[in-house]
């Protein structure tokens, strides 16, 4: 069987949690006999590929096409985000090329859903999984320029979250904009003035986003998402009512099986931070809480991970852990050494401060036989169990984290039951084992 599958960015420059997944399912279909293609989205970069230029490469024998975005720039179209026709044009040329039995699309941004339609023409079966909730959130995280949760998109708030993520302060300095002026930008730029400013026309992009995308997404036969959570988000906003089926991804769990039960010390709880060090992911948080672990209590804290994007913050975490000998920042590591990391830690935290949605780590944690605290938000609470396999803590609360540590360090047997209490996790090849039931269904019912 061939499958194509379609994502935002790929290796060897883009190596994150959708491309490690990606690249781990295409080398174990091709082990089952399978042959898989990957058509990805690549920044267009002076002096690199060109906007809609194409590279065609082999990366660990897996097929490879990359298509050149649109440059980036304040006065691009913010419609080509997610409604690009040149884009459809490279996908639909691809899939010709290839002639997939079926389409599995990882991720979408980038790309834009205007490929959906294009695969679709062809008469081709389309699988689209649920990676984050870009098909409902511009910014992907549903984590709002204030800091707040949000549920689905509102142009008032959409347009100011855009702009508190884009790296030009220019175009930053609007997501300060009260939310009465942007307001007002939305409606207007669905009058006639919209023809006179750029910046309405931007902002009417915006407002067409979410309906271009529900469009773009009937062309799916089946929408697959990590967790509940994810499913009911976005059938809230209309995305995949009645066509998602809800099952995680599997990891490799040969580089990780049983690091966690290596030689651990007697006298000190060793805690780990292992991701970006980032202000979403929490670590602020996590040092904050260790630092206000009563006096006496042995305890070691260790941030794994790099800062790429946030090295100012980076640089304020540092200051916050101070003079404290008791944490450590190794930084940033290789997947390989993943195992290497996890060996050397008691528990892992993730104390993130958005709907982290079936993060790698935490089953990686899991394999390695290592519990979890987290915040208790829904994604991360499906896979960690208060008191079974890990423990749980209120969203933004440093007093609970510190509660749930001193727990872990002080209550005799506890740290030893959390472990007992891991599950089996997952693995690749089972995951793509239930992918083959699936292709093969669309593929029979084609």
């Amino acid at each position: 069987m061939k499958i194509l599958f379609a994502v935002h960015q790929f290796f060897p420059e883009s190596r994150a949690g959708v491309e490690i997944v990606t690249l781990g399912l295409a080398k174990e279909l091709v082990a089952r006999g399978h042959e898989p293609h990957v058509f990805a989205a690549k920044r267009s970069l002076p002096g690199g590929i060109r906007p809609y230029e194409t590279e065609d490469y082999e990366y660990e024998g897996i097929p490879v096409r990359r298509v050149g975005r649109p440059e980036e720039s304040p006065s691009r179209p913010y419609r080509l985000n997610y409604e690009n026709h040149e884009m459809a044009e490279s996908a639909r040329e691809h899939a010709r090329e290839v002639g997939p039995d079926v389409v599995h699309a990882m991720h979408l941004q980038g790309l834009s859903a205007s490929v959906l339609q294009a695969f679709k023409e062809l008469g081709l079966p389309v699988v689209f999984t649920a990676a984050d909730f870009w098909t409902v959130c511009p910014v992907v995280d549903l984590r709002r320029h204030d800091g707040a949760l949000c549920e689905g998109p509102e142009v008032s708030h959409c347009v100011r979250c855009i702009a508190a993520r884009n790296p030009d302060p220019r175009v930053k300095a609007q997501a300060n904009l009260p939310g009465a002026v942007a307001g007002a930008a939305g409606a207007l730029s669905r009058t006639p003035l919209a023809r006179l400013s750029g910046s309405l026309r931007q902002v009417g992009d915006v407002g067409r986003r979410p309906a271009s995308i529900r469009e773009d997404m009937e062309h799916v036969d089946l929408v697959l998402a990590y967790t509940r959570l994810t499913r009911d988000l976005l059938a809230q906003n209309g995305v995949g009512a009645g066509r998602t089926s809800v099952s995680h991804y599997g990891v490799d769990v040969a580089s990780v099986a049983n690091a966690g039960e290596g030689e651990r010390s007697p006298e000190a709880l060793r805690v780990g931070f292992v991701g970006t060090v980032a202000p979403h992911k929490g670590p602020d948080l996590l040092v904050r809480a260790f630092r206000s672990l009563p006096d006496g209590l042995r305890a070691t804290l260790e941030i794994h991970g790099g800062a790429g994007g946030y090295e100012s913050f980076a640089k304020e975490l540092r200051v916050l852990a101070g003079d404290d000998g008791r944490i450590r920042f190794p930084g940033a590591f290789s997947r390989e050494e993943v195992g290497r990391v996890l060996s050397g830690i008691d528990v892992l935290v993730v104390p993130s401060r958005w709907y982290e949605n079936a993060p790698g780590v935490v089953f990686e944690a899991f394999a390695a036989g290592v519990p979890v605290v987290a915040t208790g938000l829904g994604g991360l609470s499906e896979f960690v169990r208060h008191e079974e396999n890990g423990l749980l803590f209120r969203l933004d609360d440093v007093e609970d984290l510190a509660l749930q540590l001193q727990r872990l360090a002080g209550e005799p047997g506890l740290l030893a039951g959390l472990r007992e209490g891991i599950r089996p996790v997952k693995t690749v090849g089972e995951y793509v084992g239930e992918l083959e039931e699936i292709y093969a269904d669309l593929v029979g019912e084609r």
